[in-house]
């Protein structure tokens, strides 16, 4: 009976030191089995869970490294700007100044567009697990929301992103496209119209529900509500899905996109000066007076064209390619201090050194990015705006560490829990086998030494 008992435990402690584990059938421990089950699956998604928030930390390291990059081309703008204000430049001095530092706006918007592993880069909410299944969303770190005069708490415009009716959003490309364009109309509307608020403007940006096909009305806007001086407070601009890459290949997206912002703030058929066919704002008729060298006392408003166009838009006969005409063709689309009047008209205080350069139909070039060489303030506005985006960018990514230093304080204490479970101690296991061994290896002994005395008796009666 001893030997068989003996047996059994030797038997039970070789395979728990074989297999590493107390628990090696269910029967050994049923309610131990159930809950290292529970620690294990825990352990599992807190793996899980550390795994998911590296990536979101390499995500956040790849936007650091671009904005690092911005910050080298803001410098260098903000120093072109200084430079090209010298009345000692000529006219080419300043003309190679700008054409660097248009180069370099643009530059920083086409970093803005990037994606990471197909993910927005810079227009995608983050997402820390801050547990096994727990987790805490994290603003997107839109750098470009933040590149123009508006960062630096004038007018500002914010646009949101929204998906169509199909759920479909813009890429980020357009995204970066359309920020740019808001930046460059926050450029020349200087003054404050919302009464303090940290936002003038928003304007809800999506694709359109149903498409026209390629080439035909490729985006729309307008005003959606109006503070008491008529100036907008809200905005809608809808993009044809169809004309985005013919809009990007043929080089007019951007300009398109300015278009578009220009009627959400307010410069459509909606504006107090807009008279039927004509114009009678006095500061845009001052300006066009002064480039043409003319006295007119009123501008001939667009009347051709469907809905959106006519009555709508500049004459296209009187300012050709001057950009809020009816038909946009090329990015090289300037946007003249006749337009900038125009806001000024509508009741914002504007910079008229933002405007591009315009002399009359066919002259010209432009739009100026997000961002404008005659105005060191849209530059400054520009760098506190990434200054404030990069301490966004290193507060989650010190936020992103001390979850993960959290989690893996977890796992490891979740470990030790399930190991005192489920894992053998080798060196009492051994303890326990050595001596089993030795009683099983006694009981057999004294089995066999008992076997001897009924051997004897025979051996006397036989």
């Amino acid at each position: 009976m001893r030997l068989d008992r003996n047996t059994k435990q030797m038997a039970a402690s070789l395979a728990r030191l074989s297999s590493g584990s107390k628990i090696v059938s269910p029967q050994d421990n049923a309610a131990g089995l159930a809950q290292s089950m529970r620690l294990d699956t825990k352990i599992t998604r807190l793996d899980a869970s550390l795994s998911n928030n590296t990536n979101f930390r390499s995500m956040l390291q790849t936007q650091d490294g671009l904005a690092q990059r911005m910050q080298s081309a803001l410098l260098r703008m903000n120093e072109l700007a200084v430079l090209h204000a010298d009345m000692t430049k000529t006219a080419a001095d300043k003309a190679a100044y700008e054409l660097e530092f248009n180069e370099l706006d643009a530059g920083i918007f086409d970093m803005a567009g990037k994606e990471f592993n197909g993910v927005d880069l810079f227009f995608t909410d983050g997402k820390v697990f801050t547990g096994d299944s727990a987790s805490t969303t994290q603003d997107d770190n839109n750098i470009a929301d933040g590149l123009g005069r508006g960062a630096n708490g004038d007018y500002k415009i914010e646009i949101k992103f929204e998906t169509n009716a199909a759920g479909t959003e813009l890429e980020a490309k357009h995204k970066a496209l359309v920020e740019r364009a808001a930046r460059r109309v926050e450029a020349m509307i200087t003054g404050d119209v919302s009464g303090g608020k940290a936002i003038d403007n928003t304007i809800t940006v999506k694709l359109k529900d149903t498409s026209d096909g390629v080439g035909n009305n490729l985006a729309s806007a307008g005003m959606s509500t109006a503070y008491g001086d008529g100036t907008a407070a809200s905005g809608q601009m809808t993009i044809d899905e169809a004309d985005l890459d013919a809009m990007i290949t043929g080089g007019y997206a951007y300009g398109t996109y300015i278009h578009e912002i220009m009627h959400a703030v307010g410069f459509s058929s909606s504006h107090p000066n807009f008279s039927g066919n004509t114009y009678n704002g006095t500061n845009a008729i001052a300006q066009y007076n002064e480039i043409m060298g003319t006295s007119v006392t009123s501008l001939n408003i667009e009347n051709d064209g469907g809905a959106g166009t006519a009555l709508s838009h500049w004459e296209q006969d009187d300012f050709s390619n001057e950009l809020m005409t009816g038909w946009v063709s090329t990015d090289a689309t300037p946007l003249s201090k006749v337009t900038v009047g125009a806001l000024e008209d509508l009741g914002y205080e504007v910079d008229y050194n933002a405007a591009d350069p315009w002399f009359g139909p066919g002259t010209g070039t432009g739009p100026a990015g997000g961002t404008v060489i005659g105005s060191v303030e849209s530059v400054k506005g520009a760098i506190h705006g990434l200054a404030n985006y990069r301490a966004q960018i290193g507060a989650q990514l010190s936020y992103t560490n001390k979850v993960n230093s959290a989690l893996a304080i977890e796992k490891e204490n979740m470990m030790q829990a399930s190991s005192r479970i489920k894992d053998v101690d080798i060196a009492s296991e051994a303890t326990q086998y050595a001596k089993n061994n030795i009683l099983v290896q006694s009981a057999t002994a004294m089995t066999a030494q008992a076997n001897l005395l009924p051997q004897m008796v025979l051996q006397l009666i036989g």
